[in-house]
């Protein structure tokens, strides 16, 4: 007997407010991207370092006019072709995001996106299989006041 495990699909929109698990649940809104493969995340004042022989990196997080300052040890680095065709290489972070009622735990790169009208980017890495994306609609998880 081949039983097929059924999964939850969750339907999301095209944009959705994420909240970041390890940030004291810091909230962002995000751009659902099918079109990209991993996940980035707006930060500044990015700054690579070296703790206990592991590679860590220092950044912040803005939302409006509050940011919060992280520091993550970096799990690796993927050369990323930008939305303007630069390849860049960025360091990548292990980190949990809340869409909705949902907890992923995920692989995030970090980039500075201040010129684009997302802080994040969620790619299809991060969404895995039980989500459906509509494309016309927004914030179906709920939105923030």
């Amino acid at each position: 007997m081949n039983k097929k495990l059924k999964l939850n699909i969750i339907d999301i929109g095209w944009r959705e407010w994420i909240e970041l698990v390890d940030f004291d649940n810091f909230h962002l809104k995000a751009k659902i991207d099918t079109g990209a493969t991993i996940s980035a995340l707006h930060a500044t004042h990015i700054k690579e370092f070296i703790f206990k022989r592991k590679p860590y990196v220092e950044f912040r997080l803005h939302q409006s006019k509050s940011y919060k300052k992280i520091k993550k040890p970096v799990v690796g680095y993927k050369t990323i072709k930008n939305s303007f065709g630069k390849k860049q290489s960025r360091p990548l972070i292990d980190i949990s995001i809340k869409i909705g009622n949902d907890t992923i735990n995920t692989i995030i790169t970090l980039a500075k996106r201040s010129s684009m009208v997302y802080p994040v980017l969620i790619g299809r890495s991060t969404l895995a299989k039980n989500y459906r994306i509509n494309p016309k609609k927004s914030f179906l998880t709920g939105k923030l006041n």
